[in-house]
């Protein structure tokens, strides 16, 4: 008997500062939510004063009533992923059925004051990934949404509105290039560390960084397409869409469950589209849009290719509103990138191609718990009047999902923050669908 009671003291001894931790975080975390009020008050100890140097008092009230008057006093506070003893993600439900994201961290040291924290957007509260579809049509312009359930003879289908609607998708048309480089791999015809070099025909404009990089560096075929999945490299993207073959990523588009290849032929560089739309005037884009596939190809090669691409070249005001995203763009429906995610899961489970995988693992593009999600694939795509996220998820017990959503309004810019905050919000929900909660 003695024995069991040392142990037993022996394991709460261990146990008290990890309790301890999470304790003083909650109460933090409910201090914190606190500031969302007409009036905000803190206690004295609250806030590191290191903190308050960064974001004064005044700051602090400012956003607490701007969030109260947005989405009303908070009602409830729940543990959404924690991010160590003294670090994590609560949801903040508020009055107005609005939830909002707080992330704190608390100094280890007593009295745990907040050494760094972070109201997130609000989103609308959903009871599960289906009721996302209600906000989701109250977007303006055009949305595609689907979520499914993977591993089945068929995909269940947990939630969707117009799933099988064609939009332009932005950067997430780099799925197909990561498809053909998975394919090549898998069949021993390429290897991972097969090296290119960077040549002037195939540097792009931001986003990334490899536009800066030397002409003649040798690159690693793992590279390109980690540049090109984790910061959306385009530079890195044309490299490798050039080393692979144009042709044969187009090749791949039905395989890979497009049900509209034909929308994105040719399948172009983003030197291209940016040449297209950037400068000339626009011109080219007018002249290419008249021509049939044949002659579109050999406009790329023998126009396009000729015209310089480079800050004294280009009109930055050409992206300032949506441009030609119904014609001039690379296009697909939420069923269509799923069903693309589906394609990759299948194809890099074993083999070289296993290290495929893992890169679209590189970056879980929204806040996507790890708690409920361990692994996270991500691609997204935008450009004024684009947006575009599309994920491949494992849960916990080892069941595999798709989610796909894409906005298009060729009228205005989207509103990012709203869409993403909605995406989000949806995939928490369908993370605690997967664990059964």
């Amino acid at each position: 008997m003695r024995l069991i009671l040392t142990t037993v003291l022996a394991l709460v001894t261990l146990l008290a500062p990890r309790l301890r931790a999470q304790d003083v975080l909650e109460v933090r975390a409910r201090q914190a939510a606190a500031l969302i009020a007409a009036e905000p008050t803190w206690p004295d100890d609250l806030f590191d004063p290191a903190f308050l140097k960064q974001v004064p008092p005044a700051q602090l009230r400012s956003i607490g009533k701007d969030f109260h008057a947005k989405t009303g006093a908070l009602v409830e506070l729940q543990l959404a992923q924690r991010k160590g003893a003294y670090a994590g993600v609560f949801d903040m439900i508020l009055a107005k059925e609005q939830v909002v994201p707080l992330t704190i961290t608390v100094s280890e040291k007593a009295p745990n004051s907040i050494v760094g924290l972070f109201f997130g957007l609000p989103a609308p509260m959903l009871k599960d990934v289906a009721a996302v579809v209600e906000a989701l049509k109250k977007l303006p312009g055009r949305v595609s949404f689907a979520a499914w359930k993977l591993g089945g003879k068929e995909p269940e289908v947990l939630a969707e509105l117009a799933p099988d609607e064609p939009l332009a998708i932005g950067s997430a048309f780099k799925l197909y290039v990561l498809g053909a480089l998975a394919r090549d791999v898998a069949a021993k015809k390429r290897a991972l560390a097969d090296v290119v070099t960077l040549d002037v025909r195939h540097r792009s404009l931001p986003s990334g960084q490899m536009q800066s990089w030397p002409v003649g560096m040798p690159v690693t075929l793992a590279g390109l397409a980690s540049m090109m999945i984790s910061i959306s490299d385009n530079t890195a993207t044309d490299h490798l869409l050039a080393a692979l073959g144009r042709e044969n990523v187009e090749a791949l588009l039905a395989p890979m469950g497009n049900a509209h290849p034909e929308r994105s032929l040719p399948f172009l560089a983003t030197h291209e589209l940016f040449r297209l739309k950037m400068t000339r005037g626009g011109h080219g884009a007018d002249e290419y849009a008249k021509l049939d596939l044949a002659a579109k190809r050999a406009y790329l090669t023998k126009e396009v290719a000729t015209w310089p691409l480079d800050e004294a070249n280009v009109d930055h005001g050409a992206f300032a509103a949506p441009n030609r995203i119904d014609t001039l763009e690379w296009f697909a429906s939420a069923s269509d990138l799923c069903r693309a995610m589906d394609w990759l899961r299948l194809n890099t489970e074993s083999g070289p191609a296993a290290a495929v995988r893992e890169v679209l693992a590189i970056n879980r593009g929204l806040d996507v718990s790890k708690e409920l999600f361990p692994w996270c694939g991500f691609k997204g795509g935008s450009e004024p009047g684009v947006l575009n996220l599309t994920y491949l998820l494992k849960s916990k017990s080892g069941a595999w999902y798709a989610l796909s959503a894409g906005w298009n309004d060729p009228k205005d810019n989207v509103d990012e923050a709203r869409f993403m905050s909605l995406i989000q919000r949806a995939l928490y929900v369908l993370g605690r669908q997967a664990a059964g909660l």
